[in-house]
């Protein structure tokens, strides 16, 4: 989508106006529902928790008997996992509270990266954007597309330009209706993307969703035959079945649009086919261009004069590309105010056009990067510190007599540290994969429902968390037991028995 518009919205693509309260409301709202659904898989996977210590224990047990120092260190590892057994209620809240927080570092840490890759430039095959350089919503004349093209056939390289010029370009005009001129509402109203149906053929759709990639080989095949209706008339159109739903249409009803945007225009539409609900273009709408250009005509036959946005109906141009050192040629030519100066045009790739209108939240993830991430860390390790810190209380005669019994000061530590390491490893390990395998299997599930949600189905966590869940677990582990280890290390036997005495 072009930075600053969002189809779902209204029919001018302007962002509705949100109190900051209601911000608010709903951001609480959202993280409510996330901390719900992390505490609840960590109560399903609780008990995958316990067989997997009853699993080591029981192993462990067979090398008790084993000759020193396998069977003595055997032993050892035994009383770890009896202290885990001692208080089952404490290991199981330390095991939640480590699998929520978790959780939610992985969910941060994988929509940070997720943005990370839409905004980061590619090398291979890129996807541009000509739009207007001074204004916002661009909007540019008609011609631009053909001079557009003229550009990359004439001086653009042949071993920079596509393949097939006509298959790689697409254009999109915005065109805001009503189905009434009296009221206006949501649900009367309808933004369609005036384009050539064969750029949807072409690929040149898939960043809007629109690719057997995306839809499914039954659902892209199905597009298809709509398109092919589509090109049989010029008022075909298609809309989301999301809008379809608002609005309350069905494909095969024929409407009449009074244009928002072009005033005093009118267009009679039949829906011809629907894009899947949940799809990127659910809530919108997609014409032909040539159906705008000729009503646009008409009223110049009508009224003698053209009408306002006749001269500025070109909203954008999409080039596609076969690498990045073509887009920076043609950038180049296309930027020169020499080449396009009335008005003026910018090119610059798909990413950094996310990456433009994701500026004005660069400080939410920011914050989200450098202070909520490292934030949650350091409530993981206060956390296991407080569990081993009261354990370590609850023990301490109990570690006096294991010195008495001749257990090293480092053996001590290291039994203590090896109980927070394996919560820690256990609660990071069950919480990342869960979050990343989650998603997998919820999209699988809606695949086979033929049920979408808009973005659900292109987002997907960073492989990496799989391997960074246990080690942040180790991590966390290793420096939330080092206080009270370091503690149950120096304790003096003589000290405690003269207490108890």
């Amino acid at each position: 989508m072009p930075p600053g518009f969002d189809p779902t919205l209204n029919p001018a693509g302007l962002s509705p106006d949100f109190s900051l309260l209601e911000l608010g409301l709903y951001a609480g709202m959202g993280l409510f529902v996330v901390l719900l659904l992390l505490t609840l898989l960590a109560l399903a996977t609780l008990p995958i928790f316990f067989l997997a210590l009853f699993i080591l224990d029981f192993v462990l047990r067979g090398f008790q008997v084993s000759p020193d120092p396998v069977g003595k260190y055997a032993k050892l590892a035994g009383l770890v996992f009896r202290s885990l057994r001692r208080n089952l209620l404490r290991t199981a809240l330390t095991y939640v509270a480590l699998f929520v927080l978790t959780g939610m570092l992985t969910l941060i840490y994988s929509v940070v990266s997720f943005l990370g890759k839409l905004t980061s430039e590619k090398q291979a095959q890129q996807m541009v954007i000509v739009t207007e350089k001074f204004a916002i919503p661009s909007m540019m004349p008609p011609g631009y597309a053909s001079q557009v093209k003229a550009v990359i056939r004439d001086k653009l390289p042949k071993e920079y330009q596509p393949a097939d010029i006509d298959k790689n370009f697409m254009t999109w005009s915005f065109v805001g209706g009503s189905l009434s001129l009296e009221k206006r509402t949501q649900e009367n109203s309808l933004f369609l993307f005036a384009l050539d149906p064969d750029a949807v053929l072409n690929g040149m759709m898939s960043e809007q969703g629109l690719s057997p990639d995306d839809l499914g080989e039954a659902d892209w095949n199905e597009l298809v035959r709509v398109i092919n209706i589509v090109k049989e008339d010029k008022r075909n159109i298609i809309v989301g079945e999301d809008r379809l739903q608002i609005m309350g249409k069905r494909v095969g009803d024929e409407m009449t649009l009074y244009g928002l945007n072009y005033p005093d225009i009118t267009f009679e539409c039949k829906i011809v086919g629907a894009f899947p609900a949940g799809s990127r273009l659910g809530t919108g709408a997609a014409m032909r261009y040539d159906y705008l250009q000729a009503k646009l005509d008409e009223y110049r036959a009508l009224k003698g004069k053209e009408h306002p946005t006749t001269t500025r109906c070109l909203n954008l141009i999409w080039v596609r590309l076969p690498d990045k050192e073509s887009y920076e040629r043609l950038a180049a030519i296309i930027n020169d105010p020499a080449t396009f100066s009335s008005p003026a045009v910018k090119m610059e790739t798909f990413s950094a056009a996310i990456g433009s209108f994701l500026e004005a939240y660069k400080d939410i993830f920011w914050g989200m990067k450098y202070i909520i991430m490292p934030a949650i860390m350091v409530i993981m390790c206060l956390v296991i510190g407080i569990t081993i810190t009261i354990g370590v209380r609850e023990r301490w005669t109990e570690m006096a007599v294991m010195k008495v019994l001749g257990f090293q000061p480092w053996q001590v530590m290291g039994m203590i540290v090896s109980e927070a390491v394996l919560i820690g490893v256990f609660g990071g390990m069950l919480s990342t994969w869960s979050v990343y395998f989650l998603p997998m299997a919820i999209n699988s599930a809606l695949k086979a429902a033929k049920v979408k949600f808009s973005f659900f189905d292109s987002f997907a966590c960073p492989p990496e968390i799989i391997i960074y869940g246990p080690a942040l677990g180790i991590l966390v582990g290793l420096v939330g037991a080092a206080l009270p280890s370091w503690n149950a290390r120096k304790v003096k036997v003589s000290d405690v028995f003269s207490q108890v005495a």
